[in-house]
């Protein structure tokens, strides 16, 4: 009987294809046994199914920032809102300045570590620009966030990230995958 690990299969697979990987993992064998002390226990192919969706519903939920949840074009967009608001602060090149952090490299990635995208969007909302916190339109934060990310060199994907805080708490930051 072959061993699956089916965690590394779903692990490498993205979000749209997670169903399938089970699926085909299921499928690959009726039953699985399991060898306990008195005997063998049939675990159904069901039960291995219910355990399944369960794992996915889960994995499905929950996004990292090396996943491409933001685009080229919104970057690009974010990049022009930073020059024209945060540079004076936080330095053209995102290194940080005088009292302002930096926003790339090591400590930022350090701060935000294992946070979500959704509070370090509120964060900026609530006290950004720090001489009028809460004046960008919220197309305005989520470019500068997605700026973040690709000045970070987490990858770009197809489409813009999220402007909803709640929707952006599904996605992890985390500096290494």
């Amino acid at each position: 009987m072959q061993k699956h690990n089916l965690s590394a299969q779903l692990s490498r697979r993205p979000r749209g294809q997670l169903w399938r990987a089970a699926l085909a993992c299921v499928g690959q064998e009726a039953h699985t046994t399991t060898q306990q002390a008195g005997g063998l226990r049939y675990v159904s192919r069901w039960a291995l199914l219910a355990f399944l969706f369960v794992m996915v519903l889960g994995a499905a939920g929950s996004r990292s920032v090396w996943d491409g949840v933001y685009s080229r074009e919104q970057a690009r967009r974010g990049q022009t809102v930073y020059q024209q608001e945060c540079a004076k602060c936080h330095g053209q090149n995102l290194a940080g300045g005088e009292g302002s952090p930096p926003l790339i490299g090591a400590e930022f990635l350090g701060k935000w570590n294992g946070k979500s995208a959704g509070a370090l969007y509120e964060n900026m909302r609530k006290t950004m620009p720090s001489d009028d916190p809460g004046n960008l339109s919220t197309r305005q934060y989520a470019d500068l966030l997605a700026y973040l990310f690709s000045a970070n060199e987490f990858p770009a994907g197809d489409k813009d990230l999220d402007r909803d805080a709640a929707a952006l708490n599904d996605i992890r930051i985390e500096p290494k995958r």
